[in-house]
Protein backbone atom coordinates (compact mmCIF):
# COMPACT_ATOMS: atom_id res chain seq x y z
CA UNK A 1 0.00 0.00 0.00
CA UNK A 2 1.75 3.14 -1.17
CA UNK A 3 2.35 5.83 1.57
CA UNK A 4 0.25 8.92 1.16
CA UNK A 5 1.12 12.09 3.06
CA UNK A 6 -1.22 13.45 5.28
CA UNK A 7 -2.69 17.60 4.75
CA UNK A 8 -0.25 18.67 7.82
CA UNK A 9 2.93 17.08 6.60
CA UNK A 10 2.08 18.38 2.63
CA UNK A 11 1.66 21.90 5.01
CA UNK A 12 5.18 21.69 6.64
CA UNK A 13 7.03 20.44 3.25
CA UNK A 14 5.02 23.38 0.90
CA UNK A 15 6.37 25.85 4.00
CA UNK A 16 9.49 24.36 4.16
CA UNK A 17 10.30 25.16 0.62
CA UNK A 18 9.03 28.80 0.50
CA UNK A 19 10.78 29.55 3.67
CA UNK A 20 14.01 28.15 1.91
CA UNK A 21 12.90 30.17 -1.36
CA UNK A 22 12.34 33.07 -0.01
CA UNK A 23 15.59 33.05 2.60
CA UNK A 24 17.12 32.36 -0.72
CA UNK A 25 16.09 35.84 -2.10
CA UNK A 26 16.79 37.59 0.99
CA UNK A 27 20.62 36.34 0.98
CA UNK A 28 20.91 37.35 -2.79
CA UNK A 29 19.69 40.62 -2.18
CA UNK A 30 21.36 41.45 0.78
CA UNK A 31 24.63 39.86 -0.89
CA UNK A 32 24.04 42.37 -4.14
CA UNK A 33 23.67 45.38 -1.41
CA UNK A 34 26.63 44.17 0.03
CA UNK A 35 28.69 43.91 -3.00
CA UNK A 36 27.23 47.16 -4.74
CA UNK A 37 28.41 49.24 -1.32
CA UNK A 38 31.54 47.78 -1.27
CA UNK A 39 32.39 47.52 -4.98
CA UNK A 40 31.38 51.75 -5.22
CA UNK A 41 33.49 52.45 -2.27
CA UNK A 42 36.72 50.65 -3.54
CA UNK A 43 36.34 51.49 -7.38
CA UNK A 44 34.13 54.80 -7.14
CA UNK A 45 34.24 56.93 -4.60
CA UNK A 46 34.71 56.64 -0.34
CA UNK A 47 33.50 59.26 1.83
CA UNK A 48 35.57 60.47 5.43
CA UNK A 49 34.50 62.41 7.86
CA UNK A 50 37.40 65.62 8.66
CA UNK A 51 37.78 66.17 12.13
CA UNK A 52 40.88 68.38 12.52
CA UNK A 53 41.60 72.72 10.91
CA UNK A 54 44.50 71.77 8.76
CA UNK A 55 42.41 72.42 6.05
CA UNK A 56 40.59 75.75 6.97
CA UNK A 57 39.37 77.66 4.98
CA UNK A 58 38.62 74.86 2.62
CA UNK A 59 37.37 72.47 4.82
CA UNK A 60 35.70 72.39 7.69
CA UNK A 61 36.10 70.32 11.20
CA UNK A 62 33.09 68.15 10.64
CA UNK A 63 33.04 68.31 7.24
CA UNK A 64 32.03 64.91 4.94
CA UNK A 65 34.26 65.05 1.89
CA UNK A 66 33.40 62.67 -0.73
CA UNK A 67 36.83 61.18 -2.42
CA UNK A 68 36.73 60.21 -6.37
CA UNK A 69 38.57 57.54 -7.20
CA UNK A 70 37.87 57.61 -10.84
CA UNK A 71 39.88 60.31 -11.44
CA UNK A 72 43.13 58.75 -10.86
CA UNK A 73 42.02 55.29 -10.57
CA UNK A 74 40.73 52.56 -7.75
CA UNK A 75 43.74 51.27 -6.06
CA UNK A 76 43.76 47.43 -5.38
CA UNK A 77 45.91 45.66 -3.28
CA UNK A 78 48.07 42.63 -4.65
CA UNK A 79 48.14 41.27 -1.02
CA UNK A 80 47.15 42.32 2.73
CA UNK A 81 50.45 42.00 3.74
CA UNK A 82 50.80 45.41 4.71
CA UNK A 83 48.48 44.08 8.29
CA UNK A 84 50.88 42.00 9.34
CA UNK A 85 54.21 44.57 8.50
CA UNK A 86 54.96 43.35 5.23
CA UNK A 87 55.37 45.71 2.44
CA UNK A 88 52.63 47.39 0.53
CA UNK A 89 51.93 46.07 -2.76
CA UNK A 90 49.13 47.58 -5.42
CA UNK A 91 48.03 47.90 -8.71
CA UNK A 92 45.66 51.07 -9.81
CA UNK A 93 43.37 50.76 -12.37
CA UNK A 94 43.68 53.54 -15.01
CA UNK A 95 41.80 57.01 -13.84
CA UNK A 96 40.71 59.96 -16.19
CA UNK A 97 44.38 61.45 -14.96
CA UNK A 98 46.85 62.39 -12.87
CA UNK A 99 47.21 63.99 -9.67
CA UNK A 100 47.26 67.76 -10.55
CA UNK A 101 48.39 70.99 -8.76
CA UNK A 102 46.25 72.36 -6.07
CA UNK A 103 44.22 68.79 -6.03
CA UNK A 104 42.89 68.00 -2.65
CA UNK A 105 44.11 64.72 -1.86
CA UNK A 106 43.22 61.87 0.38
CA UNK A 107 46.02 59.41 1.37
CA UNK A 108 47.10 57.18 3.90
CA UNK A 109 49.13 58.24 6.80
CA UNK A 110 52.40 58.85 6.03
CA UNK A 111 54.18 59.27 9.88
CA UNK A 112 56.23 57.20 10.07
CA UNK A 113 56.31 56.43 6.33
CA UNK A 114 54.99 52.91 6.74
CA UNK A 115 51.22 52.45 5.90
CA UNK A 116 48.34 52.83 7.64
CA UNK A 117 45.06 51.84 6.49
CA UNK A 118 43.06 53.22 9.32
CA UNK A 119 44.32 56.75 9.04
CA UNK A 120 43.57 59.36 6.16
CA UNK A 121 44.65 63.03 5.80
CA UNK A 122 42.95 65.15 3.42
CA UNK A 123 45.46 68.06 2.25
CA UNK A 124 46.11 70.00 -0.95
CA UNK A 125 48.86 68.69 -3.86
CA UNK A 126 51.47 71.09 -4.54
CA UNK A 127 54.58 69.31 -5.92
CA UNK A 128 54.33 66.66 -8.30
CA UNK A 129 57.25 63.88 -9.25
CA UNK A 130 60.06 66.00 -10.56
CA UNK A 131 59.21 69.30 -9.14
CA UNK A 132 61.62 70.97 -6.52
CA UNK A 133 59.76 72.39 -3.55
CA UNK A 134 61.14 75.44 -0.99
CA UNK A 135 59.24 77.77 1.50
CA UNK A 136 60.87 81.33 2.11
CA UNK A 137 59.42 83.52 4.55
CA UNK A 138 56.49 81.22 5.04
CA UNK A 139 56.01 81.73 0.99
CA UNK A 140 55.69 78.38 -0.94
CA UNK A 141 57.40 78.00 -4.15
CA UNK A 142 57.53 75.75 -6.68
CA UNK A 143 60.50 75.26 -9.30
CA UNK A 144 57.50 74.45 -12.06
CA UNK A 145 54.63 76.76 -11.56
CA UNK A 146 54.25 80.39 -9.86
CA UNK A 147 53.81 80.53 -6.19
CA UNK A 148 51.31 82.91 -6.98
CA UNK A 149 48.64 79.41 -8.34
CA UNK A 150 49.69 77.55 -4.93
CA UNK A 151 49.52 81.03 -2.17
CA UNK A 152 45.97 81.51 -3.39
CA UNK A 153 44.41 78.65 -1.47
CA UNK A 154 46.02 78.99 2.06
CA UNK A 155 44.60 80.77 5.00
CA UNK A 156 47.88 82.81 6.89
CA UNK A 157 48.59 83.10 10.36
CA UNK A 158 51.02 85.77 11.62
CA UNK A 159 54.81 84.22 12.22
CA UNK A 160 54.73 85.37 15.63
CA UNK A 161 51.50 82.92 16.67
CA UNK A 162 53.58 79.83 14.98
CA UNK A 163 55.02 77.97 18.28
CA UNK A 164 58.64 77.37 17.71
CA UNK A 165 57.63 74.09 18.49
CA UNK A 166 56.01 73.69 15.08
CA UNK A 167 59.25 75.33 13.38
CA UNK A 168 61.46 71.94 13.00
CA UNK A 169 60.19 69.92 10.20
CA UNK A 170 61.23 67.38 7.57
CA UNK A 171 63.62 65.61 7.41
CA UNK A 172 64.92 66.93 10.94
CA UNK A 173 68.51 67.17 10.51
CA UNK A 174 69.87 70.02 12.90
CA UNK A 175 72.72 70.83 11.00
CA UNK A 176 69.83 71.48 7.87
CA UNK A 177 68.25 74.37 9.70
CA UNK A 178 65.20 73.77 7.93
CA UNK A 179 61.77 75.17 9.30
CA UNK A 180 58.15 75.57 8.33
CA UNK A 181 58.68 78.79 7.65
CA UNK A 182 62.12 78.81 5.16
CA UNK A 183 61.87 74.91 3.91
CA UNK A 184 64.13 73.38 1.26
CA UNK A 185 65.03 73.36 -1.51
CA UNK A 186 63.77 69.87 -1.68
CA UNK A 187 63.41 67.77 -5.27
CA UNK A 188 60.81 65.27 -5.24
CA UNK A 189 61.83 61.83 -6.71
CA UNK A 190 60.32 60.82 -10.01
CA UNK A 191 60.23 56.53 -10.74
CA UNK A 192 63.38 56.11 -12.61
CA UNK A 193 65.88 58.99 -11.02
CA UNK A 194 69.17 58.51 -9.62
CA UNK A 195 70.66 59.93 -7.06
CA UNK A 196 74.11 60.23 -5.43
CA UNK A 197 74.28 59.07 -1.94
CA UNK A 198 76.45 62.01 -0.37
CA UNK A 199 75.75 62.99 2.79
CA UNK A 200 72.59 65.96 1.98
CA UNK A 201 71.06 63.20 0.01
CA UNK A 202 71.30 60.60 2.16
CA UNK A 203 69.58 62.98 5.12
CA UNK A 204 67.07 64.11 2.84
CA UNK A 205 66.03 60.92 0.92
CA UNK A 206 67.37 57.98 3.87
CA UNK A 207 63.45 57.63 4.65
CA UNK A 208 62.43 57.01 1.33
CA UNK A 209 64.93 54.65 0.81
CA UNK A 210 64.06 52.77 3.75
CA UNK A 211 60.63 52.83 2.33
CA UNK A 212 61.12 51.22 -0.76
CA UNK A 213 63.81 48.57 0.38
CA UNK A 214 61.82 47.73 3.78
CA UNK A 215 64.03 49.53 6.52
CA UNK A 216 66.93 47.48 4.45
CA UNK A 217 69.31 50.90 4.64
CA UNK A 218 72.45 49.72 6.82
CA UNK A 219 74.19 49.98 3.11
CA UNK A 220 72.94 53.80 2.52
CA UNK A 221 74.19 54.82 5.27
CA UNK A 222 77.91 53.01 5.09
CA UNK A 223 78.19 54.17 1.79
CA UNK A 224 77.15 57.82 3.08
CA UNK A 225 79.44 58.04 5.79
CA UNK A 226 82.51 56.10 4.65
CA UNK A 227 85.48 58.21 2.56
CA UNK A 228 86.86 54.91 1.46
CA UNK A 229 84.19 53.44 -0.78
CA UNK A 230 83.11 54.91 -3.80
CA UNK A 231 80.11 57.02 -3.80
CA UNK A 232 76.99 55.00 -4.77
CA UNK A 233 73.82 55.66 -6.73
CA UNK A 234 70.21 55.05 -5.45
CA UNK A 235 67.42 54.75 -8.44
CA UNK A 236 64.04 55.58 -7.07
CA UNK A 237 60.95 52.98 -7.70
CA UNK A 238 57.97 55.62 -7.03
CA UNK A 239 56.72 58.81 -7.59
CA UNK A 240 56.33 61.22 -4.81
CA UNK A 241 54.27 63.83 -4.53
CA UNK A 242 54.46 67.48 -1.41
CA UNK A 243 51.12 67.38 0.53
CA UNK A 244 50.29 70.72 2.34
CA UNK A 245 47.86 72.05 4.55
CA UNK A 246 45.67 75.40 3.58
CA UNK A 247 46.12 76.03 6.97
CA UNK A 248 49.65 76.81 6.84
CA UNK A 249 50.14 77.53 10.69
CA UNK A 250 48.32 74.10 12.06
CA UNK A 251 48.65 71.07 9.53
CA UNK A 252 50.61 67.70 9.44
CA UNK A 253 51.47 67.78 6.13
CA UNK A 254 54.68 67.17 4.09
CA UNK A 255 56.66 70.01 5.51
CA UNK A 256 56.89 67.27 8.80
CA UNK A 257 57.00 63.86 7.20
CA UNK A 258 58.41 64.48 3.75
CA UNK A 259 57.10 63.74 0.43
CA UNK A 260 54.28 61.35 -0.05
CA UNK A 261 54.98 57.81 -2.48
CA UNK A 262 52.27 57.57 -4.70
CA UNK A 263 50.76 53.82 -3.44
CA UNK A 264 49.61 55.97 -0.20
CA UNK A 265 47.45 58.22 -2.84
CA UNK A 266 43.91 57.07 -2.51
CA UNK A 267 41.98 59.74 -4.61
CA UNK A 268 40.75 63.61 -5.21
CA UNK A 269 38.03 65.44 -3.60
CA UNK A 270 35.54 67.31 -5.65
CA UNK A 271 33.62 68.72 -2.82
CA UNK A 272 32.09 68.59 0.71
CA UNK A 273 29.15 65.93 1.06
CA UNK A 274 27.58 68.42 3.78
CA UNK A 275 29.25 69.62 6.76
CA UNK A 276 28.34 69.69 10.63
CA UNK A 277 29.06 71.27 13.74
CA UNK A 278 31.52 68.88 15.71
CA UNK A 279 30.10 69.88 19.18
CA UNK A 280 26.39 69.77 18.59
CA UNK A 281 26.39 67.66 15.22
CA UNK A 282 24.20 70.25 13.78
CA UNK A 283 24.21 70.22 10.07
CA UNK A 284 25.90 73.07 8.32
CA UNK A 285 23.11 73.45 4.89
CA UNK A 286 25.63 76.03 3.27
CA UNK A 287 28.48 72.84 2.91
CA UNK A 288 25.67 70.54 1.40
CA UNK A 289 27.50 69.61 -1.77
CA UNK A 290 30.32 72.39 -1.29
CA UNK A 291 32.76 72.35 -4.22
CA UNK A 292 36.28 72.90 -2.99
Amino acid sequence: MAYCPNNKQKFLSKLFSKTVYALSILITFLGSLLFLYFGLRIFLFDTYTVNTGSMIPTILPGDRIMVNKLIYGARLYRNLDFLRGGKLQTLRIKGCRGVDYNDVVVFNRAYPLAFDISQVYAKRCIGLPGDTIWIRDGQYQNSSISNRIIEKHFSKTSFQYIPETLHACYPNIEAMNWTILNFGPLYLPRKGDHIVLDQINTWLYLRLIGYENGDDIQFIIDAACSKDQPVQTYTFKENYYFMAGDNFANSADSRYFGPIPETFIVGVVPFALYGSDPVSKKINYKRIFKRL
